[in-house]
């Protein structure tokens, strides 16, 4: 109802009938609410009068309303438990006064003036509480809060209006002056959380910098990440864009975006920055760390080196598009030394053409004058210098034999030379990973961890006083995480996130993904090649080619890619690209050209195939079931894979135990 539509009935009740009966009517409604203590007076003084005609001067009556006043003004008090303190003995005091009279009046005579006074003292003021309780100014929200503040022992702190988001609410907290500080407010989450009945994960305060008494409390009732994300049905969020474009690698608790830049941007004032990935056995660290790399390989202007001890177990379908892969030992100790070499040949590039720090246009041809290395004021025409991120994965079984020092320069040189450097192990304790190095790696991605002590290894006290609390996962919520990087709103670093999941299905989408990366991302340019060239010679130069290991060039492959190609694309490796617009197909996923069925085509056949497998008594199917048909399909797998994910949230198919494999609902259940 609108604000013009109450008036129109209010005025239409004062107008009533011509004889007066619409303005009692009216009075008569606005009364209501206010009668029942008026009504309790009137009933005790006619029950006390009527009590006298029966009991006047009688000894043992008077002895069991005596004991009968105190029991029920014992039973008001006991009732009143859970109201607040000044309406509990309000009706205590109430209950005892009117039992007293009543006693008094059924034994000697009903005192009139008693009664009439006490009667409208205390109807009145049950009557001043009612109205007092309607707040018609708003002043409850800033006045002291007698229920959520109370229960964690923070009575005198208040509460200002709440802002509620989708998902998200938060209340300024304004502590009492000289009693209480925001540390009180940090220390007491758990009692919120209790109070709220929430997962303590829920709740965070956000202490004002600016004030040692007032912060925000914020409530997210909600956990939408127990819904899983496959990485899959999504891919990178990005396709050809720059590395200098947000990183998408998952989403907050309140449905934004996860994200975070290794490259610094002074338009925004905003730091490069390296990235300390951390979380024990089963956190989803591992996918997580899948998540960053294939956003960063999707971007076309950046190099990637990578150190993965274990063999490649999770990186290998992404190797092709990664210019230089090892697998620890003595080729992780060469690469430290290459990228040691690199970072003084790319800041006297960076110093010679005029850059404070890497920017998005170092990596084209330098055609501007203004970044020319030449002294005479024409272009130089250089080529570009790439963004280089230089990934340890595992880092502490390569820091075991390297010694936990073997990053600190890298760690403290790297950033102003367009290096970002991602160190990933379990747990970065000092006998893992020095604490310079520790500290020299800005940013943050923490999974779950076994205790608070290993959180305090990664995250900052401030964010962990904030309700940061990892080890509330430990491993039981793969892929939950705490992200500190800059750029983001700090509010936002107590706000638990959670990467995408990569399933089986999702191998043949990154071989695509490591196949385009190889032939349209960025090339290693002269001056790091030369000087990872220089400092360890042929551990660099003769380095795998895992492109001809795995070749990505094959047939079948390049009918995939062919949409991605830099001819179909018009892609020059030493020119910018406009990011994708929105609606656009995704690039890197997108379908080959010459398809003989449309898509509704494609579908018409992919739902007669499920038919036949039903038919047939296959019940449990996946994609590589389903390409047995790719003839007839006309499509590849990375479709199949998408098309089944449609299946499943329409209901055809379901999720088994396996990930990557589905089992078919009955078409007669289905319908």
């Amino acid at each position: 109802m609108t604000g013009k539509d109450i008036e129109q009935r209010h005025e239409d009740q004062l107008k009533g009938s011509s004889d007066g009966g619409g303005i009692k009517g009216y009075l008569l409604h606005r009364a209501k609410p206010y009668l029942p203590p008026w009504l309790g007076v009137g009933t005790v003084g006619i029950a006390g009068t009527a009590a006298n005609l029966v009991w006047e001067g009688d000894t043992g009556m008077g002895v069991l309303l005596t004991l009968g006043s105190v029991a029920l003004t014992g039973s008001t008090w006991w009732a009143a438990r859970g109201t607040g303190k000044e309406r509990r003995l309000h009706s205590a005091i109430t209950v005892a006064a009117g039992s007293s009279w009543f006693t008094s009046a059924a034994l000697f005579g009903p005192s009139w003036d008693m009664w009439f006074v006490g009667g409208v003292v205390g109807a009145l003021s049950w009557n001043i509480r009612q109205i007092m309780r309607r707040d018609p100014d708003g002043a409850k929200a800033a006045s002291t809060d007698g229920g959520l503040l109370e229960k964690i022992g923070l009575a005198k702190a208040k509460m200002g209006q709440a802002r509620v988001e989708p998902n998200r609410v938060t209340v300024p907290i304004a502590l009492e002056p000289g009693t209480q500080t925001n540390d009180d407010m940090a220390k007491a989450l758990g009692n919120v959380a209790s109070a709220l009945d929430v997962p303590t994960t829920a709740i965070r305060y956000l202490p004002d910098p600016d004030s040692a008494r007032r912060g925000e409390l914020v409530i997210v009732p909600m956990d939408m990440l127990a819904e899983t994300v496959r990485w899959e049905e999504q891919g990178p969020s990005l396709p050809g864009g720059s590395i200098t474009d947000p990183l998408v690698i998952g989403v907050y608790d309140d449905g934004q975006p996860l994200m975070l830049w290794l490259p610094g941007d002074k338009t925004v004032s905003r730091n490069a920055t390296h990235l300390l990935i951390a979380g024990m056995t089963g956190s989803g660290k591992g996918d997580g760390a899948l998540n960053l790399l294939t956003e960063i390989l999707s971007r076309k202007d950046v190099v990637v080196w990578l150190s993965d001890p274990k063999g490649f177990q999770d990186f290998r379908p992404l190797l092709p598009g990664i210019d230089w892969a090892v697998e620890g030992g003595a080729p992780t100790e060469a690469m430290v030394e290459a990228v040691l070499a690199a970072i003084p040949a790319r800041t006297a590039w960076l110093g010679a053409h005029g850059y404070r720090q890497w920017e998005g246009v170092c990596a084209n041809v330098q055609n501007d004058p203004a970044h020319s290395c030449r002294n005479d004021g024409t272009a130089c025409g250089c080529p570009g210098l790439p963004f280089l991120v230089s990934w340890f994965e595992e880092a502490g079984v390569s820091l075991s034999m390297l010694g936990d020092d073997a990053f600190n320069n890298v760690a403290n040189l790297a950033r102003s030379a367009g290096v970002g450097l991602v160190v990933s192990l379990q747990r970065p304790s000092h006998d893992q990973i020095s604490t310079t190095t520790r500290d020299a790696l800005g940013s943050r991605l923490c999974f779950g961890v076994p205790n608070a002590r290993a959180a305090g290894f990664m995250l900052p006290d401030a964010v962990i006083d904030a309700g940061a609390c990892p080890e509330i996962w430990a491993n039981r919520r793969p892929g939950y995480n705490y992200l500190v990087t800059p750029g983001i709103d700090e509010a936002r670093y107590s706000s638990p996130g959670r990467t995408r999941w990569f399933t089986d299905s999702a191998i043949s989408l990154m071989e695509t993904l490591a196949a385009w990366a190889a032939r349209n991302g960025a090339k290693p340019d002269p001056v790091t090649a030369g000087a990872a060239a220089s400092a360890v010679g042929k551990a660099y130069t003769d380095r795998a080619r895992h492109q001809e290991e795995n070749p990505g060039a094959n047939e079948d492959e390049e009918t995939t890619v062919s949409r991605i190609d830099d001819e179909d694309l018009d892609i020059n490796p030493n020119e910018e690209l406009p990011p994708p617009q929105p609606g656009e197909e995704n690039v890197i996923f997108g379908q080959p050209d010459g398809d003989e069925l449309t898509p509704d085509e494609a579908r018409a056949v992919l739902a007669d195939i499920v038919a036949e497998f039903e038919a047939a008594g296959t019940m449990v199917i996946g994609p590589v079931d389903v390409m047995a048909h790719g003839a007839r399909l006309g499509r590849k797998r990375g479709w199949v894979s998408g098309e089944l994910q449609r299946l499943l949230r329409e209901g055809r198919i379901a999720e088994t135990s396996k990930p990557g494999r589905y089992r078919i609902v009955p078409a007669m259940a289905d319908a």
